[in-house]
């Protein structure tokens, strides 16, 4: 259950325009096909039926159901929703005031920290499309090991202890810390759960360990250069880089 009370649900509600069990200007279809593309969940089940299975009820009872992460990426991407209907004119921008827009992103900010916004303080783990900005969820191990480093302005050090927890969750899957020996094909099974059932299989894990080789070259850098001031967005972007190395070997074994 996401830790939403009364207020946050009001809020919500008001700017999803839930009234008459309505979600914004979804038919059941567009409704089912959005939660589907965006957040890879069937809104229709019949988990999600709740009182009249209207769509305002279902999502409702998305929010009663799912933890705080899921519902927040619901949140950011029904926001995005909404920005994006004013942007091309569908929805006029008086109806959706900033001030509950900002109210609702806090919401989200609440139910996941880990929701980085490019152009704000790291401190400030608000999400944003706003000004071309992109929200990035990084892997929770990989922003837990991180995030006191970068509220803190040490961009070099958070950049460096990112890339060394990707090499020791190598190594504790496989027994090897370089890339070119972790990823030999003896591996496959212990990194990705399964030996490559194709050629496009077989290309994507060769992808995998050149993206871990250069994790690697980048670490070998920083660990034989003396500490440097680093731009804080492109210290998040290698983070990001990072994340994506440590979540691709995490979910073979999560899949196993």
């Amino acid at each position: 259950m996401a830790n939403l009370n009364t207020f946050d649900k009001q809020v919500l509600e008001k700017l999803f325009e839930m009234g008459d069990g309505y979600v914004s200007d979804f038919s059941n279809l567009s409704m089912e096909e959005f939660f589907k593309e965006e957040l890879n969940v069937n809104i229709f089940d019949d988990k999600y039926n709740y009182r009249s299975g209207s769509k305002a009820n279902r999502l409702r009872a998305f929010w009663r159901i799912e933890d705080n992460k899921t519902v927040a990426k619901s949140i950011i991407k029904l926001i995005e929703y909404i920005e994006h209907k004013i942007l091309i004119g569908d929805f006029k921008k008086e109806n959706y005031p900033d001030e509950l827009i900002k109210a609702a992103y806090k919401i989200a900010k609440k139910l996941d920290n880990n929701i980085i916004d490019l152009n704000k303080e790291v401190s400030n783990l608000e999400a944003n499309i706003i000004n071309g900005n992109i929200n990035i969820v990084l892997n929770n191990k990989v922003f837990a090991h991180v995030k006191e480093l970068l509220a803190d302005g040490h961009y070099f050090h958070a950049v460096e202890e990112s890339f060394k927890i990707v090499r020791e969750k190598l190594r504790e899957i496989t027994g090897k810390e370089r890339a070119t020996e972790a990823f030999r094909e003896q591996n496959y099974e212990k990194i990705f759960g399964h030996s490559p059932q194709n050629e496009t299989e077989r290309d994507f894990f060769e992808g995998v360990k050149f993206l871990h080789m250069a994790i690697q070259f980048f670490r070998n850098e920083k660990v034989h250069t003396p500490a440097y001031k680093i731009d804080k967005n492109l210290a998040i972007h290698y983070i990001v880089l990072a994340s994506l190395a440590y979540e691709l070997i995490d979910r073979g074994k999560n899949n196993e």
